[in-house]
C-alpha cells in the first residue's frame, strides 16, 4: 500500500514551496499568513507581483487583511492575489475574500504521480531535442521561451549571467533542474523540476504557440520524471490548470489531491 496519502502529498508540497523561495523574492511570514512579493523577472500577465500563498488566521481576518494592505502600500503596490488552499482558515475565508470584492482569477489542481524505476521512457520524437539547461546557450534558449511564452520582460545581460550562476548552483546541489525543448534547433518549450528529498515538484512548463500540439509538453514531462526518479524522488507533484495541462497529466497517470483558488483584491 502506498504511503503517499493526500495529506502527505499536500504537506510535502507546502514544505517544498517554503524551502524553494529564491533570494530575490521578498517573503513575509507570520503565524497567520505567508506573503510573497516577486521581482520583475517572475512577473507576467498570469503571475502577479504580490501573493498570499498560505493563510491560517487565528485572529481577526479584517486585522490581518489591513496588515497585508499596509505592507503593500509601503511598497507602492495596489493589489494582492490571495490563494485559498486545503490549509486555509478560518472556515469561510473564501466568502470573506468575495465580500471584499475579491475576484476569482485562477484555479489549479494538485496532481501527483508515484515514480517507478524504468517506467519513464523518452517520448521525444525525431524532431524534438531535449537539453538540460546548464550553460549560456541553453539559458538563453529557455529565457527566450519564457519571455515570449509567459509575456515576461527579457533578461538583461547581467541578469542572464546571474541566472546561469543560479542554474549551476542548483545542479551542483541537486536541488532541481530545467529542461528546454528544441524543434529543428529552435527553442520551442521549457519546464522546471525542483527536488526535495523524495519529492519532485514540476512547474514552469510553457510551449511557444507555433510549436504547440507537436509533443513538446509530453517529452519534457517524461524526461523530468525520468531524471527525478534517478535523483531519488519517489513522487512527482505539480499544480495544473484544469483547462490546459491538467487533462494531459491525468492521462499520464497523475491523480487529483485537491484544488486551490486565487482571488485578486484591491489594496486601495
Amino acid at each position: 500500500m502506498s504511503t503517499w496519502t493526500t495529506e502527505r502529498v499536500l504537506a510535502e508540497l507546502d514544505s517544498l514551496d517554503s524551502s524553494s523561495v529564491s533570494d530575490d523574492v521578498v517573503q513575509i511570514a507570520t503565524e497567520d499568513y505567508r506573503l510573497l512579493i516577486f521581482p520583475p523577472r517572475w512577473i507576467s500577465p498570469t503571475f502577479p507581483v504580490a501573493q498570499v500563498t498560505w493563510s491560517s488566521i487565528s485572529s481577526s481576518f479584517d486585522a490581518v487583511f489591513r496588515e497585508v494592505v499596509q505592507i503593500l502600500m509601503e511598497r507602492g503596490l495596489d493589489e494582492v492575489h490571495w490563494w485559498v488552499t486545503a490549509a486555509s482558515s478560518p472556515e469561510g475565508l473564501e466568502s470573506m475574500l468575495r465580500a471584499r470584492s475579491g475576484e476569482l482569477t485562477d484555479s489549479v489542481q494538485i496532481l501527483a504521480k508515484e515514480l517507478v524505476a524504468g517506467a519513464h521512457r523518452n517520448l521525444a520524437d525525431g524532431e524534438i531535442t531535449i537539453k538540460l539547461v546548464c550553460d549560456e546557450e541553453t539559458v538563453r534558449a529557455s529565457n527566450l521561451v519564457e519571455t515570449r511564452g509567459w509575456g515576461r520582460a527579457a533578461f538583461e545581460e547581467a541578469a542572464l549571467s546571474d541566472r546561469l550562476d543560479e542554474v549551476k548552483s542548483q545542479l551542483e546541489m541537486g536541488s532541481g533542474f530545467q529542461l528546454v525543448a528544441l524543434i529543428e534547433g529552435e527553442p520551442a518549450a521549457t519546464a522546471h523540476c525542483a527536488l526535495h528529498g523524495e519529492v519532485a515538484r514540476l512547474y514552469g512548463a510553457v510551449t511557444l504557440p507555433e510549436f504547440r500540439n507537436r509533443g513538446c509538453y509530453r517529452a519534457l514531462l517524461s524526461e523530468r520524471l525520468r531524471r527525478a526518479q534517478e535523483s531519488g524522488a519517489t513522487i512527482a507533484v505539480t499544480r495544473a490548470r484544469p483547462t490546459t495541462s491538467g487533462p494531459l497529466l491525468v492521462r499520464a497517470g497523475f491523480t487529483l489531491h485537491g484544488e486551490e483558488r486565487c482571488y485578486r483584491l484591491s489594496a486601495t
